[in-house]
């Protein structure tokens, strides 16, 4: 049987019960509330003849049936009651449906405890022939009781009156329950289109599917509802995110600061984020995309998140970024020595010997200078590389680019990795290059300094500084100093350096000063 039908079926069934426990309860309600206002009825006009003045005199002087036959008959012609007996003391009938009977003693019962101590009550007949609902009053004349009226109601009178009141019940609710059947119906047809249609089997089946296919993916999934709750993740995800075997309901607090806070953006903002590179922790980085999780009715109910890891990706290409760095050197380094080669050859056939010497000392103890700085003090081949490159790349420019001799780089801080110590560096003394180029005399100081608390990085040019109509906006993405449409390498830099939970400022004092701090570990500050 299909869903909808078992739907149908089970709410059709329950309705049912339901609606006949009702119905039976409300049944007997009405019995009951029926029977006790016919006999609040019968005891009302009980009362009634009992206060005929009449009808008191004639039971306690001339004892005339004729007369109180009369009077009572009238009565009973114009109620619903069956009978109405009015008897002395005695219970000598003065009063019967049947006249033959009076004057004779009523034997049926019902009177005894009204003639006895005078007392008005409502009974019900239980005589197997006959079953009615009875009211005996006392009747009194000049305060002495003189006999007693006794008004009753077949019991047939009494259903008629109470089917009168069940069929209209009863119609009621077979109305009720054939719109609670079509209610059922259109619920259940809701039920299954809200399931596309789907039988519980082919749904247990999809859910496990899902969850085969969800936990075999190599790429991290995870998601979080409206109140930035996890609701689901993956084998992946729970590996790169360090996520505990319980964090399924727990907030996103628990996760890599950097990621959550992409997460939490487009969850306030609606917008989603297309592979964009986090990093979660030193030397780790995540390739991440995030989209909203809508319902049926289109409403925001959470955000899907879906990461990869470039950790080994960015490692291949560090690698690549040192071989690339040395080539360029290697190629600038080239490139200058013939520049310097032709300049000896054109010497020496001007027969300038001395000039010749002079300048071959001079170049010497240039290169002397900065080899020694770089290989001796900078113990990191990359960052080495990276000054080399640098260094012949401003020579080549005929930009002088001075080496702190105070310069020192032991290690590299957990905090960050070599190659990203080679991007900030690197795009720092490459922005003071391309604004070098344009000028005559151009200079940079470099200087690195690492201790036990972290690195310092200086870059310091003579350049003519940064614009003030992009002072304020500089590390933002696309804005740049240059004139070509870029704006990439100082966003890159700024957001190198909060990951590592440094600092990056900048000042000018004839030109521009950079100043970088890497800690050992986050929370370190420097002094």
């Amino acid at each position: 049987m299909k869903l909808q039908y078992k739907i149908t079926l089970f709410l059709t069934i329950l309705l049912a019960i339901v609606i006949g426990g009702i119905g039976l309860v409300t049944l007997r309600q009405i019995d009951n509330t029926v029977e006790t206002q016919m006999g609040s009825n019968a005891m009302d006009l009980a009362v009634t003849i009992a206060s005929m003045e009449r009808i008191q005199e004639i039971l306690a002087t001339t004892k005339d049936y004729k007369e109180i036959q009369s009077i009572i008959e009238s009565f009973r012609e114009k109620t619903r009651f069956q009978y109405i007996i009015v008897m002395d003391m005695d219970g000598i009938k003065y009063s019967y449906p049947i006249e033959y009977a009076l004057g004779k003693k009523y034997i049926s019962g019902g009177e005894e405890r009204t003639l006895k101590y005078g007392e008005a009550y409502i009974s019900k007949d239980k005589n197997v022939l006959i079953s009615a609902i009875r009211a005996c009053a006392p009747i009194y004349y000049q305060g002495e009781q003189v006999g007693a009226v006794l008004v009753g109601l077949l019991t047939n009178t009494v259903y008629e009156e109470i089917r009168r009141h069940i069929f209209t019940f009863e119609l009621t609710l077979l109305i009720g329950f054939v719109i609670a059947i079509i209610g059922a119906w259109i619920l259940s047809y809701i039920i299954k289109r809200s399931t596309f249609g789907l039988e519980p089997k082919e749904i247990a089946l999809l859910l496990g599917q899902r969850n085969v296919i969800l936990q075999s993916l190599n790429n991290g999934i995870l998601a979080i509802n409206e109140k930035g709750k996890i609701i689901l993740f993956n084998k992946t995800a729970k590996e790169l995110l360090g996520l505990g075997g319980e964090a399924e309901g727990k907030d996103l607090s628990t996760l890599p600061k950097n990621y959550s806070n992409q997460i939490l953006e487009v969850l306030h903002t609606g917008e989603p984020i297309y592979n964009r590179e986090v990093r979660i922790r030193p030397g780790q980085v995540l390739l991440c995309s995030h989209t909203l999780l809508k319902n049926y009715k289109a409403e925001v109910i959470g955000v899907v998140s879906t990461f990869q890891d470039l950790t080994e990706v960015k490692q291949m290409a560090e690698e690549l970024t040192g071989f690339k760095k040395m080539t360029d050197a290697l190629r600038a380094q080239n490139h200058e020595f013939m520049n310097k080669l032709h300049t000896i050859s054109g010497l020496i056939q001007l027969e300038e010997y001395e000039k010749t010497l002079e300048y071959i000392s001079h170049i010497s103890q240039e290169r002397q200078q900065v080899s020694g700085v770089i290989n001796n003090q900078i113990k990191n081949a990359h960052v080495a590389a990276i000054l080399l490159a640098k260094y012949n790349k401003a020579m080549e420019a005929k930009i002088l680019m001075e080496i702190d001799p105070e310069s020192s780089l032991e290690t590299i801080p957990k905090t960050i990795t070599a190659g990203e110590v080679c991007s900030v560096i690197g795009n720092l003394i490459e922005n003071a290059i391309d604004e070098l180029v344009k000028m005559e005399g151009g200079r940079i100081e470099v200087g690195l300094f690492s201790d036990e608390k972290g690195l310092k990085m200086r870059v310091s040019d003579n350049g003519p500084g940064i614009k003030k109509e992009i002072a304020e906006k500089i590390f933002q993405k696309g804005v740049t100093t240059k004139e070509e449409n870029r704006g990439i390498g100082l966003n890159i830099v700024k957001e190198i350096v909060d990951n590592a939970g440094g600092t990056i400022q900048w000042h000018e004092d004839n030109g521009t000063t950079w100043d970088v701090y890497i800690p050992a570990r986050k929370g370190i500050q420097h002094d």
